[in-house]
């Protein structure tokens, strides 16, 4: 959190656990409650001002006789302990507007990109004012937007979102909770003003949801999460898939690291993921598996992995479709046969096969990420495998969709080729 490097300043003990504690409150507060944020923030600055008056016994400006934020703020940059007098009134003005329930306080309440927007600002000018008056605790560092929690939940780490997903925002995020429980975080479209966003966005919440009531299913598919404590009337939902703290995006990994093993196991790895979606109902399908949706974790010399991101997900037999929402990711994603990117419909498209397409050109990513092109060039697969794998993805690459192995084939012939490696 942004707000730990004040942790050792030199205030009135009276004083100093609210100015510090407010300000954390704050920061949590941000993206879940705008409306607590702008309240804790200007509980900080008053407890702050109080702090900086009485330690430096300056004489108080008075409004009618009496003494308020608005006043203290004066003295204290009337006397110098602070400049950004401009920044502190407007902490104190958007405070108010929560903190007596004038105009459209109520509205404050919904997590919207106003109001989390008009929060943040409240946050940041309060962590502009602290670090002026405490810069050997800043020490130069400038508050960053990327480092501000989801309520208790850390930021650990944000990756930029991948190519073709549909998110809110530009980042997803390895978090961790208070009893280090690690997750991979996706903020997603409720309320968007795009009805694509909507869509794709409720199409991740029901497929979590299908993965979440299942009880048969056994270990590749990640715990998916909602956390209730984010719950809120807001624009936007939170999804959480279970993770090690030394988990990563497979985007993270630069292409030509992973030994031929690492990366036939990881391609097993995805298609028990996809042996557990089909037997989920009547069957689910991804259709956007790219290194930027697969999570690994090591596992001794080998990674175990998995999938995130169900937002493109394809439902069997369940009457509403997301194909017209996802046609327009579609046409630049590699990972897509040709068959996919070229159809208009989606109707005679063999899903089960879309996604093991997309498992064979994941192995070409894994050595090669300049080799992942509209059409894959087989010759060239022959440099970066043995001559078994590699003849298993010339003869995916070089057939026709309907053509190709289903799940379990696949998944033999790499099961058989792992054994001679």
């Amino acid at each position: 959190m942004n707000f730990d490097v004040f942790d050792k300043i030199d205030l009135l003990p009276k004083y100093k656990s609210k100015v510090i504690n407010s300000a954390k409150s704050a920061e949590r507060n941000v993206l879940v409650s705008p409306y607590n944020a702008l309240l804790n923030a200007r509980v900080s600055l008053e407890n702050l001002c109080k702090s900086l008056i009485n330690s430096n016994h300056l004489e108080h400006i008075r409004e009618n006789g009496s003494v308020n934020l608005a006043t203290m703020i004066e003295t204290c940059t009337s006397n110098g302990v602070f400049s950004k007098g401009n920044e502190a009134h407007q902490i104190r003005l958007n405070g108010n507007k929560a903190a007596h329930g004038k105009g459209d306080a109520d509205l404050l309440h919904i997590v919207n990109s106003e109001n989390v927007e008009l929060a943040m600002e409240s946050v940041k000018d309060l962590f502009t004012i602290l670090a002026e008056i405490f810069p050997n605790q800043a020490n130069g560092v400038e508050f960053d937007v990327n480092r501000v929690p989801f309520g208790f939940y850390e930021i650990v780490r944000t990756v930029p979102k991948s190519d073709n997903e549909v998110i809110f925002g530009d980042f997803n995020y390895f978090v961790k909770d208070p009893k280090d429980n690690y997750y991979y975080f996706q903020v997603i479209h409720r309320n968007s003003e795009s009805s694509t966003q909507n869509d794709l966005g409720a199409r991740s919440v029901l497929t979590g949801n299908r993965i979440k009531d299942d009880k048969k299913r056994t270990s590749f598919l990640l715990d998916v999460y909602y956390p209730s404590n984010l719950m809120a009337e807001s624009d936007r939902d939170y999804i959480a898939y279970s993770v090690y703290s030394d988990s990563k995006l497979l985007a993270e990994v630069k292409p030509g690291t992973l030994k031929e093993k690492q990366v036939v196991q990881i391609a097993l790895d995805i298609l028990n993921v996809l042996l557990e979606l089909k037997h989920i109902g009547d069957g689910i399908h991804l259709r956007n598996i790219q290194p930027g949706n697969v999570i690994i974790t090591p596992d001794g010399d080998d990674y175990m992995a998995s999938v995130v991101n169900m937002e493109t997900a394809k439902i069997n037999n369940y009457d509403a479709t997301v194909f017209a929402s996802m046609k327009d990711l579609i046409v630049t994603n590699p990972f897509l046969p040709r068959e996919v990117r070229q159809d208009n419909e989606g109707k005679s498209i063999n899903w089960e096969k879309v996604d093991v397409y997309s498992v064979a050109v994941l192995m070409v990513y894994c050595v090669d990420s300049s080799a992942v092109k509209d059409i894959i060039d087989t010759d060239i697969l022959y440099d970066y495998f043995s001559e078994e794998i590699a003849g298993i993805l010339a003869d995916i690459f070089d057939s026709s969709l309907n053509e190709i192995d289903g799940i379990e084939e696949l998944k033999e012939k790499l099961e058989n080729a792992l054994e001679e490696l």
